[in-house]
């Protein structure tokens, strides 16, 4: 049986939108690939109830970036020294710091806490992860919120 023009057209056509919405769900399934590499951060440091009186925080714990499958980098890491755990409002200093991940970086962590010894218990200012969408600032709070401390991961880039 020979298909009429028409038919031939139509035909055509519904083959040609077939071909076109499979390629475009797989196009729309594929995601970049998570980036791994020489990582450019600086860290900050807040705890609202701090600085009053010109203190500065004292934070002990860790952030890292880490993949899907559970393996991280360690971008700091400070133990709880009681009252000499260092004054640190930034990390570094000043400028930034780099770190090589030999893995894909698909989330920013923070489990960080502030030495209070000899005038409170310590507060908690980071605790959890958050996803990695590209460069920028990662803000990650304290169980309580923001107003009770928060750290803030900048990630100038990785793999560049």
């Amino acid at each position: 049986m020979r298909l009429k023009s028409a038919g031939r057209r139509t035909a055509l056509t519904a083959v040609a939108l077939l071909l076109a919405s499979v390629t475009g769900v797989s196009a729309a399934q594929a995601q970049p690939a998570a980036p791994s590499g020489e990582i450019e951060y600086s860290i900050a440091f807040s705890n609202p109830w701090e600085g009053s009186g010109g203190e500065e925080p004292e934070p002990y714990g860790i952030v890292y970036v880490s993949d899907s499958g559970g393996r991280h980098t360690e971008l700091w890491r400070v133990p709880d020294l009681d009252q000499w755990t260092p004054t640190m409002p930034r990390y570094p200093d000043y400028g930034t710091e780099t770190r090589y991940a030999d893995h894909p970086v698909t989330e920013v962590c923070a489990f960080v806490g502030e030495d209070d010894t000899g005038i409170n218990r310590d507060d908690v200012l980071a605790e959890g992860c958050t996803p990695y969408t590209g460069p920028g600032p990662y803000e990650i709070h304290s169980p309580g919120g923001a107003r009770e401390g928060s750290v803030t991961v900048t990630i100038e880039s990785i793999g560049s």
